[in-house]
């Protein structure tokens, strides 16, 4: 009995040892994932795809191209370029008919999305929650205003089945934008019932590229240009045959190099500026324009200029009035509040987890498109703040030797970016060579970091990682490989042209030359 006894005592010592590690582990809440854009398909009334675009697009261009081009030959020489506006949107808004909202805003045409949330699996569950189990899916051609409603009526039926107080927040690129349009209309539920929030590549500071081309500011820089196509040529595979390919990129840098790069950029935004006020607005109202997705990510300094640029007159202000006054309502209620209502959610203990990657180019159509981004979106936009040395480059020894010693921390491995300028420096990761389409790696750490309250300081997920094959994340070191990397001449750039040249033409004589081009690489 004696025996009994003091095996029961000891293991209740034992027990109570353990007893302070059980009663400490953080309550487990679901995870609604707020989608991004274009992540459900959209069908017509009839059931057919027309997002994403099932439109022959080879054919159109034969079929087009020549009538364009006729119209553009007459206004070059009448200064007059309405019939080629019209001809070019009579070619293309076609394809969009079904997909772009109406007038007013509103799902036309009986089209509808693929995926419809669903709640019904969730009953009863109250553990073992992933990140696509409360998944929250929308049209995401719509206001996030109006998502921002649904969105609250879903977290509402989440808790109603799970049993929880609260949930926890996943915004994947424009799903960000969506929360943070829900932050600011029901700040007293979210207060209440939100534990924490993580943004992915998020846009809701908006999209640079995007925001030029609404408001009529593309501009073709020769940097971002050359390490544009240098990418998608040496990386992507942009042009199939490898002889081609090193000759091609050579070239681009020999024009870059000798300045001849920007002077094309020049010479073709030159040629842009004869026809842009007649054409853009035109066909941007009647394909991406059509979205209000669209205009919540473009970026607040260019916003009104944009409405004004694509609605462009006094009557086609009042034909799109019910659409302008939706696309008003986000930017006012919502985007221009944004930084205060994030700040005011975390002051209440919401707290926000903000994932960047980095270290692809950006598009090449707008000033300042030397910056360092996931392929989308810029890092500086991304991350609230992160100051960044553009793509491709380093954060000079200058700016360094200017860094608090105490936030040296926040230097990337490889000098690129530096965190401490961030919103929240201590709840802001990296993630290098991630591009903006992929975001699985991010979703079971994201989920744990947002339980556990980790920060950057963590081993296991420090602020700077890296992609493993699209699959995995892992700490992000560093070596001189990632930095080190000797500034191209003019000299070296005519010695790698002159190699390139030769070889291509030694193996034009042989015959072994394969031309082909990949325009899958681009999208």
């Amino acid at each position: 009995m004696k025996k009994i006894l003091s095996v029961i005592i000891c293991m209740t010592i034992i027990l109570s040892c353990f007893a302070p590690s059980f009663a400490s582990e953080p309550e487990e809440y679901p995870t609604v994932y707020v989608i991004g854009a274009h992540k459900n398909d959209i069908y017509n009334a009839q059931g057919e795809t027309v997002y994403p675009l099932n439109a022959d697009l080879g054919a159109i261009i034969k079929e087009t191209l020549g009538p364009c081009l006729k119209e553009l030959a007459k206004g070059m020489i009448t200064n007059d370029y309405t019939s080629y506006a019209e001809e070019f949107n009579a070619s293309w808004s076609p394809i969009f008919k079904d997909l772009i909202l109406d007038k007013n805003g509103e799902v036309t045409n009986g089209s509808y999305t693929r995926f419809q949330t669903e709640t019904d699996h969730l009953a009863g569950k109250t553990s073992g929650f992933g990140p696509w189990d409360c998944r929250f899916w929308y049209d995401w051609r719509e206001s996030p205003i109006k998502t921002a409603h649904e969105l609250k009526a879903h977290i509402d039926k989440v808790m109603e089945l799970t049993g929880k107080d609260k949930v926890q927040l996943i915004g994947r690129c424009y799903g960000a934008n969506v929360i943070t349009a829900y932050l600011e209309l029901y700040k007293d539920h979210a207060k209440t019932y939100i534990s924490d929030i993580s943004y992915y590549s998020s846009s809701v500071m908006g999209v640079d590229f995007m925001s030029a081309l609404f408001s009529g500011q593309i501009k073709i820089e020769n940097e971002a240009l050359d390490s544009f196509l240098d990418y998608y040529i040496s990386e992507q595979g942009l042009i199939g045959d490898e002889t081609c390919a090193t000759f091609a990129v050579a070239l681009i840098e020999l024009m870059n190099q000798a300045k001849m790069l920007g002077v094309t950029g020049d010479a073709f935004m030159s040629f842009v500026e004869n026809f842009k006020a007649d054409l853009f607005p035109l066909i941007l109202r009647n394909t991406f324009g059509g979205w209000l997705s669209y205009w919540a990510m473009v970026t607040p300094d260019l916003y009104e200029q944009a409405r004004d640029f694509v609605f462009n007159t006094e009557e086609v202000r009042a034909e799109y009035a019910g659409f302008i006054a939706k696309a008003d309502e986000y930017y006012y209620t919502v985007q221009v509040n944004a930084i205060d209502t994030m700040l005011e959610m975390k002051d209440t203990g919401i707290n926000f987890y903000i994932f960047a990657k980095y270290n692809f180019p950006e598009f090449p159509l707008y000033e300042g498109a030397t910056a360092q981004g996931d392929g989308d979106t810029s890092v500086y936009r991304q991350s609230f703040g992160a100051t960044c040395a553009d793509y491709d480059k380093v954060l000079s020894e200058e700016y360094l030797s200017t860094v608090a010693p105490e936030n040296m921390k926040y230097i990337s491995p490889d000098k690129k970016i530096d965190a401490s300028t961030c919103m929240f420096p201590d709840t802001t990761w990296f993630v290098k060579d991630l591009h903006h389409n992929y975001f699985a790696p991010l979703e079971a750490p994201s989920v744990e970091i947002m339980r556990y309250d980790i920060t950057v300081d963590s081993e296991k997920y420090p602020q700077y990682m890296i992609n493993v094959n699209n699959a995995s994340l892992a700490p992000f070191e560093g070596t001189d490989e990632d930095y080190d990397k000797a500034d191209e001449n003019i000299f070296i750039a005519t010695v790698d042209y002159i190699k390139a040249f030769f070889d291509l033409i030694i193996k034009l004589i042989k015959d072994e030359v394969k031309f082909s081009f990949n325009i899958g690489a681009l999208t």
